[in-house]
């Protein structure tokens, strides 16, 4: 999914393309980029071999991986159909998503209109930026669930688009363009899997092995080039390759977009794109860059040739959630942070560290929600769902280091999913009722008590029981340091707004689990702004106070925060006197087998 700074969803499932082209019919649409003025897409449509059974022309409700609402048709503007002489046929909105032709034998031609996400906001269930659409001056984002629609039954039809845009542009995208300019799609799932870059951009590419990587980046004032990118992210793709022995695909794009807000990453079968401030590439910004590029990129394992018939079918019109997100994201995200540990792009110390921060986070959801529960009601559940990220992937280290310990060091995770994903593979989807068991069945017994437990069941995470495995001391509770501040509850994201989560010592006075925090000190909070304008509190010491403005129950109040002596919480200690056993398991658990 999608996935952003605050772990969302970003962040995912993934569209699984099964059809190849058809001699029969296809869908052919124009896309005016030239006019940039009004933030509208103008599209032109051509259709062929309409028939009653089309008559229905159906935006998104939603897109496999964003686990939230989008419901497109929202966006329409406007939306006409013509006859072979140009006389305007019939046609009316039927429901937010669905516009019905009145006679779709005589279409030869629909105009339409529809917004883009960023700069028009909506009140409820607002797009993700990675998720959506932008038309600037010197670039334009296109996600094709944003843009592109089908009619009911042709899906699965071949779609070619043509883009008008200047001529001194550079487009990304992982579609192909034949010579006469037109982007080829096999069907319709394939144009909202690849989103497309164009403008003012830098490109660059490599080989990894078999596979043909292609960066292409959007940089506001030129701060940040693809080759900087690419330097940065060249080290973790050939430790991808190394870790899934051979990458499935044999090209992939990265499409990356810094101008003046974070919001994340949206990960694609064949290509991810990146939203991020323009910084510096250094430090702590550059790792985050990284993190988030080995996480997208490892989407190429799971869902896409991992994947339950639920992703392989997906329905845009009334979609049905999977209950293995935890696979595809919590997972992804597991192999995110082991690969850079296996190939020395992290030391134990910083994959440790990382480990503790995902505790830290999981500490501000609700401990009541499975991770299945968690994936099947994604989309209600927006305030919890981004510890699909945190207790998904903590549940996949100690997942590994149990069949780890089973096997006496002969095989983990790492082998396990490898398998899988030869075995199925892109055409071939397994049960998403059986996978459970079919997954116990190539491991050991043992690991369905695991899956009960801790994937189906809410029972706390044994932390310390598995690390201890490894010769790794684990403290949920080391005690206060006073000398090191704390808020004294957590902050996570709904309907793309700040939400308080789990207050500890919770008063009347204090802010409350599900405020909405609208302002800070009197000045607006958005995620956009929210980093830079809590920043000042690094400089805060226990007991300096704020005020925050918050939304309760849809009555604004505010209320003073003062800060908390920091309780220190999940430490780890390597132990220099680990038993041979230990030290086996944990020379093991640090390397590819």
């Amino acid at each position: 999914m999608v996935k952003n700074k605050f772990r969302l969803s970003a962040f995912a499932l993934f569209i699984l393309i099964t059809q190849s082209f058809s001699v029969f019919a296809q869908q052919k649409f124009y896309v005016n980029l030239n006019d940039r003025a009004d933030d509208l897409f103008k599209v032109t449509l051509i259709p062929e071999k309409l028939s009653e059974q089309n008559k229905i022309y159906q935006f998104a409700s939603t897109a496999p991986g964003t686990y939230q609402t989008m419901d497109i048709g929202r966006y329409v503007r406007s939306f006409k159909v013509f006859d072979t002489g140009g006389a305007e046929l019939g046609a009316k909105q039927i429901s937010t998503n669905q516009w019905e032709l009145d006679d779709p034998l005589k279409t030869t031609k629909i105009v339409y209109t529809v917004a883009e996400t960023w700069d028009n906001p909506v009140k409820e269930n607002p797009i993700y930026p990675m998720c959506g659409t932008s038309i600037e001056k010197d670039n334009v984002l296109i996600n094709g669930q944003c843009v592109f629609g089908y009619f009911h039954g042709m899906q699965r039809t071949p779609i070619r688009i043509k883009l008008e845009y200047p001529d001194e542009w550079f487009v990304g995208t992982a579609m192909n363009r034949d010579k006469d300019g037109f982007y080829d799609a096999p069907n319709y799932d394939y144009v909202v899997d690849s989103p497309i870059l164009l403008g003012n951009l830098t490109k660059t590419s490599t080989k990894i092995e078999n596979t043909t990587v292609d960066v292409f980046t959007y940089s506001k004032t030129g701060m940040i080039s693809s080759d900087q990118i690419l330097l940065l992210l060249e080290d973790m793709l050939s430790a991808t390759s190394q870790f899934t022995q051979g990458l499935p695909v044999n090209r992939y794009t990265f499409l990356f977009h810094f101008e003046n807000f974070s919001a994340g990453a949206w990960e694609h079968n064949f290509s991810s794109e990146y939203i991020f401030t323009e910084n510096v590439l250094e430090g702590n910004f550059a790792k985050e860059i990284r993190s988030t590029a080995a996480h997208e990129f490892y989407h190429v394992i799971t869902p896409l040739n991992i994947h339950s018939e639920l992703v392989g079918n997906f329905n845009f019109e009334k979609p049905t959630m999977s209950q293995h997100i935890w696979l595809y994201e919590g997972i992804t995200e597991w192999a995110a942070d082991i690969i850079q540990l296996r190939d020395y792009l992290m030391t134990l110390d910083d994959y440790l560290a990382e480990i503790k921060q995902k505790l830290l986070q999981n500490d501000n959801y609700d401990p009541n929600i499975s991770l299945v529960d968690l994936s099947l009601h994604s989309t209600e559940r927006q305030d919890q769902y981004p510890n699909i990220y945190m207790k998904g992937a903590l549940v996949g280290t100690l997942l590994d280091i149990r069949i780890l310990e089973l096997s006496h060091g002969t095989k983990g995770l790492r082998e396990v999913i490898n398998q899988l994903y030869k075995d199925y593979g892109m055409n071939k989807a397994f049960s998403e009722k059986d996978f459970f068991n079919e997954f116990v069945n190539r491991t050991y017994p043992e690991i369905a008590d695991f899956i009960n437990k801790y994937i189906k069941g809410t029972e706390k995470l044994p932390v310390a029981e598995y690390f201890g495995k490894l010769g790794i001391e684990y403290t949920e509770i080391a005690g206060v340091d006073s000398s090191k501040i704390a808020l004294g509850f957590g902050i996570s994201v709904k309907d793309n707004k700040l939400i308080v989560t789990k207050v500890d010592n919770q008063t009347s006075e204090s802010v409350a689990s599900g405020d909405f925090i609208i302002k800070l000190n009197g000045e607006e909070v958005t995620l956009q702004n929210a980093q830079a304008k809590f920043s000042f509190m690094s400089k805060m010491k226990v007991g300096d106070t704020f005020t925050l403005t918050v939304d309760r129950n849809g009555e604004q109040r505010d209320v003073n925060v003062a800060m908390q002596p920091r309780t220190l919480k999940h430490q780890f200690k390597v132990l220099e006197d680990a038993t041979d056993e230990q030290l086996a398991l944990r020379s093991a658990w640090m390397k590819n087998l």
